[in-house]
């Protein structure tokens, strides 16, 4: 049995392949952190990803980035919940590449578990791979799900 995963997501209406697979997984695995991070440029505060008042006001783009994030890890852990998993969400800030390690080794996970979204050649010359990146940090396996 794996005692913890931590499943990576960035976008709910892509999660569908990722919570297909958890499904079939229910029953081998102990406890699911579900992680989205929120890219740096949108935390701006002072106190971390929550906003006070005054930059609320000062940064809606981050606001609404905040908003979203929250509601992707609050859908994909209800939706793991009711499939039987002991999961639990969590938002942080920084980049993938940086965060996804960090959080692996702080929960003690056992599996790492990202979905992969096809680039065009294009698209991975201008950006680089997340999930690449990942397999060259994480000292942990890591299961990589098409969306």
């Amino acid at each position: 049995m794996i005692k913890r995963v931590l499943l990576a997501v960035d976008c709910f209406e892509h999660s569908g392949n990722a919570l297909d697979f958890m499904a079939r997984l229910q029953g081998s695995i102990g406890d699911v952190i579900v992680l989205t991070v929120v890219d740096n440029a949108f935390t701006l505060s002072r106190s971390g990803l929550r906003f006070d008042s005054e930059e609320r006001e000062e940064y809606p783009a981050a606001q609404r980035e905040e908003a979203l994030a929250e509601k992707q890890v609050g859908q994909v852990t209800r939706a793991l919940k009711q499939q039987g998993f002991n999961a639990q969400g969590l938002l942080a800030a920084g980049t993938p590449i940086e965060v996804i390690p960090e959080q692996m080794a702080l929960f003690n996970c056992d599996l790492l578990i990202i979905s992969h979204r096809h680039l065009s050649s294009l698209g991975r010359w201008l950006n680089a791979s997340v999930t690449r990146g990942l397999l060259d940090e994480i000292g942990q396996p890591v299961l990589v799900i098409p969306r």
